[in-house]
């Protein structure tokens, strides 16, 4: 019972962002019972996070001899992270995962052919999807062998659809048609909001670059990367819903001192989240700037333009088909982004998401700042510096060196934006090529994107001649 309270304890701090405080309590579950799988397999994802690779591929690999019955089968999703991460943090490599997977497909599959109860299916299905997964990162990554690593991804998303309800057809572009009615040119009366710049807004689609993005701007001494948990998408129903009741009510004239009044409250609380993780950071001093990155707030630019008209909106662009195909490979968890492994869902949502942002570039002209994730591969210290400028903050020479500073960061890109920036992400959805032609039908026009990067003061420099695939390197998707 006591184990089974530290392991719940230390998921709520993890659920927190308390990294260390997390680990601790896993710790001493662990040191009361050594084997109690669940707090070693919840260990070595914290671990991750707090870049113990050793540490936490010592965890996994403890959870996958012992679990006979295959009940953490997330546990190999975990030791592949690290395997990707740094290989050598891992004894014997990817040889200790493939020993074992290939059975663990073998049983699973067999077993899964004569289940007819829907619960234990979707169990079945949710471990085979991630232990094809997990080949399919490993023919990537290791063997080259772009046949072999689509026919397991392939797999893995059959099986995952299996996991998945119906994905309500047409939902996003319904958001969009609401959009349009409703956020026009003129709609935002003088006198809205705060003038505060404290909030950095991040939009974007799912692994265009974001993460590399925010780290950039939190290696400022005065910005603090909040990462995906937004503060202000935590208050934006209440927000929405006082704005409507004022607008009905005929109080619309208490507009501007209430939109004013919700911003800070939204900036106090981001201040108070970070005093909370104060102790977990190296810093000392108040930030002056917040960022939050909660992608899909593209759609509520219109509510944000609201309550912070001078605040900077940041959307971080990437090249469509590396965008949608690095979504389209990626093992999301059980949200709306869990759908990305249909290719027609994937679309809609891609589809909607350039539409919409398309939208605010006719009705608030010039308000958004475009930041290329090529431009910030190929040209880091120029990009960079015009983000710091966009800011208004001083320059200084730690943004270079985001990689090293010590913040801890529980995205799907943990383990990516802890490196240098690496080019070979880019236009690697070319070698699955033939088997994606079907989604650059589906996305029609907008397979390209023009839109440069937009920073103040930013010149793309002239182009290099790009490596050769033959100058080796490992390929990375710092996103």
């Amino acid at each position: 019972l006591l184990c089974a309270l530290y392991t719940s304890l230390g998921k709520l701090y993890f659920m927190a962002n308390m990294f260390e405080l997390s680990n601790q309590a896993y710790t001493s579950c662990v040191e009361i019972e050594p084997y109690y799988l669940d707090a070693l397999h919840s260990r070595g994802s914290t671990r991750i996070v707090l870049n113990q690779y050793v540490e936490a591929g010592q965890d996994f690999g403890t959870v996958i001899i012992r679990d006979e019955e295959h009940l953490f089968s997330d546990a190999y999703t975990g030791m592949v992270r690290i395997l990707e991460a740094d290989e050598a943090a891992v004894p014997f490599g990817w040889d200790f995962v493939l020993s074992r997977l290939d059975a663990a497909i073998l049983q699973f599959e067999n077993v899964l052919a004569s289940q007819t109860e829907t619960r234990s299916r979707v169990a079945l299905a949710n471990s085979l999807r991630r232990f094809h997964h997990s080949m399919f990162v490993y023919h990537e990554r290791k063997t080259k062998d772009y046949g072999a690593a689509w026919e397991h991804l392939s797999k893995a998303h059959d099986y995952k659809l299996m996991t998945l309800g119906e994905f309500p057809v047409g939902s996003e572009s319904i958001k969009l048609t609401q959009i349009q009615a409703v956020f026009k040119a003129g709609f935002w009366p003088d006198g809205m909001g705060s003038s505060t710049r404290a909030p950095i807004f991040v939009i974007g689609f799912a692994r265009s670059g974001s993460t590399l993005l925010e780290r950039v701007l939190d290696a400022h001494p005065q910005i603090f990367g909040m990462g995906e948990n937004s503060v202000f998408n935590g208050r934006l129903d209440n927000i929405r819903q006082r704005i409507v009741e004022a607008s009905v009510s005929g109080d619309a004239y208490r507009l501007p001192a209430m939109t004013g009044e919700m911003a800070e409250e939204v900036v106090d609380e981001m201040k108070d989240r970070w005093r909370d993780l104060e102790e977990q950071t190296v810093q000392s001093d108040m930030p002056s700037r917040f960022v939050d990155k909660m992608l899909t707030n593209y759609f509520n630019i219109g509510f944000i333009h609201m309550l912070y008209p001078k605040a900077l909106i940041l959307h971080v662009i990437r090249e469509p088909m590396d965008t949608v195909f690095s979504a389209y490979k990626h093992d999301f968890p059980a949200d709306r982004l869990a759908y990305t492994c249909d290719k027609k869902v994937l679309a809609e949502l891609y589809n909607t998401y350039r539409d919409t942002m398309n939208h605010w570039e006719k009705v608030l002209p010039g308000r958004i700042m475009h930041v290329r994730y090529e431009d910030m591969v190929n040209d880091m210290p120029g990009v960079a510096r015009s983000i710091i400028k966009a800011t208004g903050l001083p320059w200084q020479d730690s943004v270079l060196d985001f990689h090293n500073k010590k913040q801890y960061v529980n995205t799907f890109s943990t383990t990516q934006v802890r490196k240098q920036v690496y080019k070979d992400s880019m236009q690697s959805w070319k070698k699955y090529e033939q088997h994606l032609q079907p989604m650059m039908d589906l996305l029609d026009h907008r397979v390209a994107y023009d839109q440069p990067t937009t920073l103040p003061g930013y010149k793309k420099p002239d182009p290099v001649e790009k490596p050769s695939a033959s100058d080796g390197g490992e390929e990375r998707d710092e996103l």
